[in-house]
This record gives C-alpha cells, structure tokens and sequence, in this order.
C-alpha cells in the first residue's frame, strides 16, 4: 500500500497540487496531516478519485468542523494514529504523542505540527512527520506498507514551479 503523506500546506494549493502531481497520482491513499484550509481537502478529494483521502484538523483549522482531530487507520496489520500533533505539544516532544498511541492501540503516527520532516520510533510507536507543504517549505513523505508489516518512509521534497 502506498500512502501519500501531507501536512501544514496553509493555503498552499499549487504546493500540494505539485506533491500530488509528483508523487501521490497512485498513491492507494492520501493522508493530510492538518492545518489545510477547507479548499484544500475538498482539493484532494474532486481530484484524487482513485486514492483514498483522510484528512484531519490542525490548529489553524479553526473554522472548520468538518474534520476530526484524530482518526485511526488499520492498514497492513499496523494501527496508525492520524493527528495534527497540536494537542499533544509536538512543538515540544514527542513523547506525549507516543504515549497516546500506545494507550489507544497505535504502534505508529501520522502528524504534522511542526514542519519538519521526522521518522523516529519512541516507546515502541513510531512517528512520522511529513513536514510542510506550504508557501515557505515544501516536504512530504511517501509511506509504503506491505502484508508482511514492512514499512518504508520516503521523505521527499515538493519540486518547485520552473
């Protein structure tokens, strides 16, 4: 399974329009991780008809309702937690997002939050971060699952407009 992972785009459309075009075209699902206004999401959604699309609220998502703060996905034999990171002070360790996971069953996590890419294990929950996509950064991750439980992460860089 291959996962499109996405966070922090802010606005940033043509950003997440050149991650999708680069590297999610068949991707089997598409993650954002938060703080993408409603045009966005709804973005993904009309135009990645052949993916799966799951997105959560951040904490710039203020207006919107429309998205959960926290969504679990069973995929590939993991249990993974999708979350902006905000609730669980991401901007100041980890550990409190980790925690959470193994509390609800989780053995990894989607976030986003603090714009840099990450992909570390702590606690037995590993944790990764796409960074941002939005007018100032350009990162997203590229996850691939197998049926054995393998999982490879890919960060990469959002080629820019020529």
């Amino acid at each position: 399974m291959k996962i499109l992972l996405l966070s922090d785009t802010h606005g940033n459309l043509k950003g997440l329009q050149r991650a999708v075009d680069q590297f999610g075209r068949n991707a089997d699902l598409i993650v954002h991780c938060g703080d993408a206004p409603r045009g966005e999401a709804i973005w993904l959604k009309e135009n990645c008809v052949n993916s799966a699309v799951v997105c959560v609220s951040g904490n710039c998502d203020i207006l919107s309702n429309e998205f959960k703060e926290i969504e679990y996905l069973e995929l590939c034999g993991h249990r993974i937690m999708v979350t902006h990171g905000h609730l669980f002070s991401a901007k100041f360790g980890l550990e409190r997002l980790s925690y959470k996971a193994s509390e609800e069953g989780a053995d990894m996590v989607f976030f986003g939050h603090t714009h840099t890419q990450t992909d570390k294990t702590l606690g037995g929950v590993r944790l990764i971060n796409p960074g941002s996509a939005d007018k100032y950064m350009s990162a997203c991750s590229v996850v691939e699952l197998d049926e054995k439980g393998n999982v490879l992460v890919n960060m990469l860089n959002i080629p820019k407009d020529r």
